[in-house]
C-alpha cells in the first residue's frame, strides 16, 4: 500500500488493536500487583518476599510481561502515534478491573477522568491519521544522539532528593525516556524486517531500543520512588506520547494530519485533563502503579 494511504487507525487496525490489548494487560497487571503489595504490607513495611509468592503477584507479573510483548507486536504493526498514545488507556482499564474487583464504584472525578481520557484519545488517533514514513531507518548518529540524552537526563534526576518537585522531575524523564524507547523498538523492528537479525546487530537503533527501554524503566522506578504518585504517574503517563509522536515524526518520518490539528491538538489536551483526574484521585499507591509501557 502506498504510504500515502497508510493513514490512520484504519489502515493499522490489527496493531490499534494490540496497543489496546496491551493497555488493558497493563492495567490487569498493575491492580493484581497491587492487591499483593496490600497483602504483603505489614506494620507499614512492604515484605517482598512475602509479595513475589503470591499467585496474584505472579499473574499480575505475566499480565505486564504478556503487555510488554503485545506494545511490542503493536509498534511492529502500527505507527508510535496511534500506540504510544493508547497505552494511556492502561489507567482506564486499571480503574475497570479494580472496580470489578472490590465492587466498588468509581468516584465522580474517577468516573470524569476516564471518560475523558477516553473520549480525548479516541478522537485524537482519529482525527490525527497517524500514517508511517519511508520505512528507512533512522541516521545512525540520531539514534545515539537520542539515546545519549535519555540516559544523561534520567541519570541526573536520579540524584535529587524526595519531594514532589523530585517527583514530578523523574516522571516527566521516565516519560521522555519511555517514548524515546518505543521510537528506536519500532526502529529496530523496522531493521530487523529489512536486514535481518544479523543486519540489525550491526546498526545502533536495536541496542539503542533495548539501553532506552531499560532507562526508562530505571526512570520509572526513580519516579515512583522520590514521592507521591499524583505528582509523578501525570508526568510519566503524559510524557511518554508526548516525547514519542515528535520523535517518530524526527527519526522516522512519521506524521499527523495537519489540516485536522484543531480537532486532534485539543482532543489531546482533553486526554491530559483526563490522566490527571484519574491520577490524582483514590488510585493504588506508588508501590503498584500503573505499568506506562516500554
Amino acid at each position: 500500500m502506498p504510504d500515502s494511504l497508510a493513514r490512520g487507525v484504519g489502515d493499522h487496525l490489527p496493531g490499534t488493536l494490540l496497543a489496546l490489548l496491551a493497555a488493558t494487560l497493563f492495567g490487569l497487571g498493575s491492580v493484581l500487583q497491587h492487591e499483593a503489595a496490600v497483602r504483603a504490607t505489614v506494620g507499614g513495611r512492604l515484605r517482598m518476599r512475602a509479595m513475589v509468592r503470591q499467585r496474584t503477584w505472579l499473574l499480575g507479573q505475566a499480565a505486564t510481561t504478556s503487555g510488554t510483548v503485545a506494545q511490542v507486536a503493536a509498534l511492529a504493526l502500527a505507527p508510535v502515534a496511534i500506540v504510544q498514545p493508547l497505552l494511556a488507556g492502561a489507567l482506564v482499564a486499571a480503574l475497570a478491573v479494580r472496580t470489578v474487583r472490590t465492587g466498588h464504584p468509581p468516584s465522580r472525578t474517577e468516573g470524569a477522568g476516564a471518560a475523558l481520557t477516553v473520549g480525548g484519545l479516541v478522537v485524537f488517533v482519529v482525527a490525527a491519521r497517524p500514517g508511517r514514513g519511508s520505512g528507512d531507518p533512522p541516521p545512525a548518529v540520531a539514534a545515539v544522539v537520542a539515546v545519549v540524552l535519555v540516559v544523561l537526563a534520567v541519570a541526573l534526576t536520579a540524584r535529587l532528593r524526595g519531594g514532589s518537585g523530585a517527583a514530578l522531575a523523574c516522571g516527566v524523564t521516565g516519560g521522555l525516556a519511555a517514548g524515546v524507547a518505543a521510537v528506536l523498538v519500532s526502529a529496530g523492528l523496522g531493521v530487523l524486517a529489512a536486514d535481518g537479525v544479523a543486519g540489525a546487530l550491526a546498526r545502533p537503533e536495536p541496542w539503542g531500543a533495548v539501553v532506552a527501554s531499560v532507562a526508562s524503566q530505571v526512570g520509572a522506578q526513580q519516579a515512583y520512588g522520590r514521592g507521591a504518585l499524583s505528582w509523578s504517574l501525570p508526568a510519566l503517563v503524559v510524557f511518554d506520547p508526548l516525547a514519542a509522536v515528535p520523535a517518530a515524526r524526527l527519526l522516522l518520518g512519521e506524521h499527523l494530519e495537519p489540516g485536522h490539528a484543531a480537532v486532534w491538538g485539543p482532543a489531546a489536551v482533553v486526554a491530559v485533563v483526563g490522566v490527571v483526574l484519574l491520577t490524582h484521585s483514590s488510585g493504588p499507591p506508588r508501590e503498584a502503579a500503573p505499568a506506562v509501557g516500554t
